[in-house]
C-alpha cells in the first residue's frame, strides 16, 4: 500500500469570509425610522422603501435578482423595526452558478460566502500529479467499515476540463489488500453513453468490485460551464446510491451475498493514493455520516450548513479555517466527539492546498 508522506502545506492568505446577503425583491417588514421607499426593480434585491438602521420599509419591494440594485416606487415608510431581513420570496443564487445548485433553496433564504479548499496546484486529466495536493483525515475511531451503513457528502467546483473518465480522484478510503469492496472510490466516470447527452458529466462511485458504476449514466447537469455540484453517496445495506444536487442519480442494488467489506483506512479528499490521480478544484461542506440519510434528508438539507450535532454526525470539515493553518477543523459539536482535523498535504510546498474565499461562493444558506 502506497500511503502518501504528509507534508504540511504552506497556506497563502485568505480574506475574511463576507457577511450573508439577502436575495430579491420582498415584501417589507416594519423598520424603526424608514424613509419613504421607491419601488422598481434592481438588481440585487434593494427592496423599494428604505428602512431605518435596522429594518426594511413596509410595502411593496421591487423584484431583483443578484448584483446591485438601485430603489424603485412604492415603499411606505416603516415604523419600529428590529430585523434587516424578513421572509420573501426571491431565491438567492450565486453569480455564475446554474439553475442545478440552487433549486432546493428556500424563498427568501440568505447566501453565505463561505470559505472552502483549493487543490488547484493539481493537473487535469493526468494519470499522476506532481503536486500531490490532499486533504489526509485519520477518521478510523468514527469511520464506517464493513457493511454499515454510511453517508458521504460535500460540494465541490467542477470546470469543464475535469469532466474526464478515470481522472482525477475525487476521495478515497478504505485498505486494498486484493480483495474487492473493500473500499470507496469516487472518479469521473465514463463518456456519456448512447442516449444519454454528450456532455461527459459522469461520475464512478466504486468499491474496487461489485457496486463499481462507471455505465455513463445522466447527472442531470451539464458540463460545458463551470459550477458547484453537490454529491452525495449512500450505503444503506440495499443499495449504493450517489445523489447529486439532492437527486439519487446512480443506484447499484445489493446483490445477494455480497456485503460491503470496507476496511478501516486514512480518508484522502482529492487523491488516489495507490497512483496519485488527484483532482484540481475546490471542496466545502464535507461531512461523513454513520447512517444511512433518506432521500428527503439529503434533498432537505443539502443546501444549509449543519448546527454540528444532528444525529449520525461523524465528521464535517466547513474548510472556513483561517489563514496560515496548516489543518482543517471538525465542526462536529456533539458532546464526547473526537475531532478529527484533516491535514494539508502535497508533495511540495508550492503544491499545498490552499484556503479561499471562492467566487462563486458555494450554494450553501446561512446557519
Amino acid at each position: 500500500m502506497l500511503w502518501a508522506v504528509m507534508v504540511a502545506g504552506v497556506l497563502a492568505g485568505v480574506a475574511a469570509l463576507p457577511a450573508c446577503s439577502s436575495g430579491g425583491g420582498k415584501s417589507g417588514a416594519a423598520g424603526t425610522t424608514g424613509a419613504a421607499g421607491t419601488g422598481g426593480s434592481g438588481t440585487a434585491g434593494v427592496a423599494g422603501g428604505t428602512a431605518g438602521t435596522a429594518g426594511q420599509a413596509a410595502g411593496t419591494a421591487g423584484t431583483g435578482t443578484a448584483g446591485a440594485g438601485a430603489a424603485g416606487t412604492g415603499g411606505a415608510s416603516g415604523a419600529a423595526g428590529s430585523s434587516a431581513t424578513d421572509a420573501g420570496t426571491a431565491q438567492d443564487r450565486p453569480a455564475d452558478s446554474v439553475a442545478t445548485t440552487s433549486d432546493a433553496h428556500e424563498a427568501g433564504a440568505s447566501s453565505c460566502s463561505h470559505g472552502a479548499i483549493s487543490l488547484a496546484a493539481n493537473g487535469t486529466g493526468s494519470d499522476s500529479d506532481a503536486a500531490r495536493a490532499r486533504v489526509i483525515i485519520d477518521l478510523m475511531a468514527d469511520m464506517p467499515i464493513g457493511n454499515a451503513s454510511r453517508t458521504i457528502e460535500f460540494w465541490f467546483y467542477v470546470k469543464p476540463t475535469d469532466w474526464i473518465a478515470e481522472k482525477n480522484e475525487i476521495l478515497f478510503y478504505g485498505a486494498l489488500t486484493g480483495s474487492t469492496r473493500q473500499v470507496i472510490g469516487l472518479d469521473f466516470g465514463l463518456p456519456a453513453v448512447k442516449g444519454m447527452p454528450g456532455n461527459h458529466a459522469t461520475l464512478n462511485p466504486w468499491t474496487d468490485g461489485v457496486y463499481d458504476d462507471d455505465s455513463g449514466k445522466d447527472l442531470g447537469i451539464t458540463s460545458t460551464v463551470s459550477q458547484w455540484v453537490h454529491i452525495a453517496i449512500v450505503w444503506d445495506a440495499l443499495a449504493f446510491r450517489t445523489y447529486v444536487n439532492g437527486v439519487e442519480r446512480i443506484t447499484t442494488l445489493a446483490p445477494a451475498n455480497q456485503p460491503l467489506a470496507t476496511l478501516a483506512g486514512l480518508f484522502y479528499v482529492g487523491c488516489l493514493p495507490l497512483n496519485f490521480s488527484c483532482f484540481n478544484g475546490l471542496f466545502d461542506e464535507l461531512r461523513v455520516w454513520s447512517v444511512a440519510r433518506t432521500t428527503e434528508e439529503i434533498f432537505t438539507n443539502y443546501t444549509k450548513s449543519l448546527v454540528g450535532n444532528e444525529t449520525g454526525l461523524v465528521g464535517y470539515w466547513k474548510f472556513d479555517d483561517a489563514p496560515g493553518s496548516a489543518t482543517a477543523s471538525d465542526s462536529v459539536t456533539t458532546a464526547g466527539h473526537t475531532a478529527h482535523p484533516g491535514v494539508l498535504t502535497s508533495a511540495t510546498d508550492a503544491g499545498a492546498p490552499v484556503f479561499v474565499t471562492p467566487t462563486p461562493p458555494s450554494p450553501v444558506a446561512c446557519p
